[in-house]
Parts: structure tokens; sequence; C-alpha cells
């Protein structure tokens, strides 16, 4: 399987009246299972990239871990079909599963209706910062540019010379978070200070995940949700979104915006 998130394939190409065959890419899409302790927990359908970060982000976003240091063994089996984790401690299954707004049919065992945990972070940001983070995000985003069809995001810290610390894409825009929280669980750095870049539509699901990584900032290239809104003002959190090269729209949290003098 490959690495890189996509598959080349031919497909014909019409051009008016005339058609030839056309030799490109296409993102990569798989049915990753992942099992814990020994028996199967959820399907993921994703891009088969990062995707111990996406196993590590996923348990840490349902609530099943807490931290790296719960986990014994992760590896990845079956030519990549397959996550396998063993945790030191047995996880109580849980029996609702809610199929979310995110590309590709994500799912979730939480409730988009429960109030997030409150995140408190004395971070202040610049509005061209703003700005120049998701121009990064642009940048940084490969296989989006050969393929197209993804999604991408990232967690950002300022005062650095790349301001961005890790980036994912998938076809699941929800997958993206998990598979950038599984690489912050690694790294083991705080969140107080983080910003969360994202290239999709800001649902209740996405919030729910920004504020269970603790993270005070989530700016998106598009729209957020009116639940997002709402979560994102209950927890504290700053919520951007419609982010262009010079403008975008503050919908919850704008007491974070600092005009420089």
């Amino acid at each position: 399987m490959s690495d890189d998130g996509a598959r080349r394939v031919t497909y014909s190409g019409y051009y008016g009246a005339d058609s030839r065959p056309v030799r490109g890419v296409i993102p990569a899409e798989a049915v990753v299972d992942l099992v814990v302790n020994g028996r199967a927990l959820v399907n993921l359908m994703c891009t088969p990239t990062r995707l111990k970060d996406l196993a590590l982000g996923f348990l840490f976003n349902e609530g099943l871990i807490d931290s790296l240091d719960e986990v014994a063994v992760i590896e990845l089996c079956g030519h990549g079909q397959s996550v396998d984790v063993w945790l030191r401690h047995d996880i109580e299954r849980p029996e609702l599963r809610a199929i979310t707004s995110g590309c590709s049919g994500g799912t979730t065992f939480g409730s988009a209706q429960e109030p997030p945990q409150r995140v408190e972070s004395d971070l202040l940001i610049a509005p061209k910062t703003v700005t120049s983070l998701m121009e990064e995000l642009s940048k940084a985003s490969s296989l989006y540019r050969r393929a197209g069809g993804v999604h991408s995001a990232a967690l950002a810290a300022l005062g650095q010379e790349d301001p961005l610390i890790c980036v994912a894409e998938d076809i699941g825009r929800h997958n993206t978070l998990d598979k950038i929280t599984g690489a912050w669980l690694r790294a083991g750095r705080p969140t107080e200070s983080l910003i969360v870049l994202t290239s999709g539509r800001v649902s209740s699901e996405m919030v729910s995940k920004v504020a269970r990584l603790g993270a005070p900032v989530i700016v998106s290239r598009t729209s957020p949700t009116s639940l997002s809104k709402e979560l994102a003002q209950a927890a504290g959190i700053t919520l951007i979104g419609y982010t262009r090269r010079r403008s975008f729209r503050v919908y919850a949290g704008e007491e974070r915006l600092v005009t420089e003098s």
C-alpha cells in the first residue's frame, strides 16, 4: 500500500468534442480496522497515511485514553489495513455510535449535545497571523496539490521559524484532526498556546475534538455551523472562519484577537 495518500489512474479527459486517455492521480481511500485489546472497535474510512496517529487521536478524542502512557503497543497489521492497539487497561466499549457530519461518514461514540470541556489559555493572536497561518497550511497541503479531494489540518505554534508543528491530510476532515491529535500525543507538547488550522467546515464534532485537545483557537478556510458556534462559545474557544489573504470572520472568542500598534 502506497504511503503518499494518492493512487495513479488513467481516466478519459473530454475537451469539447474530443477525448483522450490521461494519466493522473486521485486521493486514496481505504477501510482501516481499529482493533483495541484484541477486539475490533471501529472501521475507519480514511486516507491510509499516518495511521498510528489516526488511531491514537481517535482513541483520545473519544475519551478512551488520556495519554500515550496508557498505550502498551501500537502496530500496523495486514499490510496497513488494520491498526492493532494494546492498552495497559481495559476499556468500556461504547454502545451508542453517532454518524457525524464529517466527510466519508465519520463516527463518534460521544454526543454532540454534551458541553465540551472549557479551554483555559492566555494566548493572543494578531489578525495578520491568522491569515499568514492559513497561507502556510495551503503551502503545506502537498497531497491536495497533487490529487485534490482531501482536507488538511495542522497544529501551529507562534514564535518559531516554522509555525506548523504537524500537518495531516485526509479525505475526512475529522480524520485530519485525529491525525494531528495523535501526533501531539506522541510529541507530548502542551496545548494551551496551540492553534488548530483546518481547510474544512467546522462542525460540532470538530469543536469537541479541539476542546478535548485543549487548543484555544481554531481557524478554518470555510464556515462553522450553528452548533459549533455555540459549543465554541461554551468552551472558550476562538472560532474563526472564511479565512482569506486579508480577511476572516470571528464567530466566537473575539477577545483573543489583538490589533498590533
